[in-house]
């Protein structure tokens, strides 16, 4: 926890002085509730923490938004038959739609024709 003084409010924006004499400007709005500004002059207040080593006095840099990461996709070590047998069944729902329109036989017919049209392989 850690204390905060509003020393002045101006065309929304408090400013808030810590403890140790920091201060910060905090964004205010009409429908906040005193936990969201606590919890935003939490956010600013002071921390301590270990500078990593690229870290230094009088460093320039440009801030910028950090990347998204590359999301790689899981390899499918499923093998090609079922893959497609399951894209050609399609949706749980659409193969009870299946049935209901066209009858319990006429459904195993088609999945029948889906093993035809792609074999077990293994």
């Amino acid at each position: 926890m850690t204390q905060y003084n509003i020393e002045k409010i101006e065309n929304g924006i408090a400013t808030v002085r810590y403890a140790d004499n920091s201060w910060a400007e905090l964004r205010l709005a009409a429908d906040m509730t005193q936990e969201d500004l606590d919890d935003l002059a939490w956010q600013y207040a002071p921390k301590e923490g270990v500078a990593p080593a690229f870290v230094t006095v009088g460093a320039i840099s440009t801030a910028s938004a950090k990347p998204e990461p590359i999301v790689e996709e899981p390899i499918d070590d499923r093998p090609q038959w079922l893959i497609d047998r399951i894209e050609a069944y399609g949706p749980a729902t659409s193969q009870i739609e299946y049935m209901v329109e066209n009858g319990f036989d006429a459904w195993v017919a088609h999945v029948n024709e889906i093993k035809t049209m792609f074999p077990k392989s293994e």
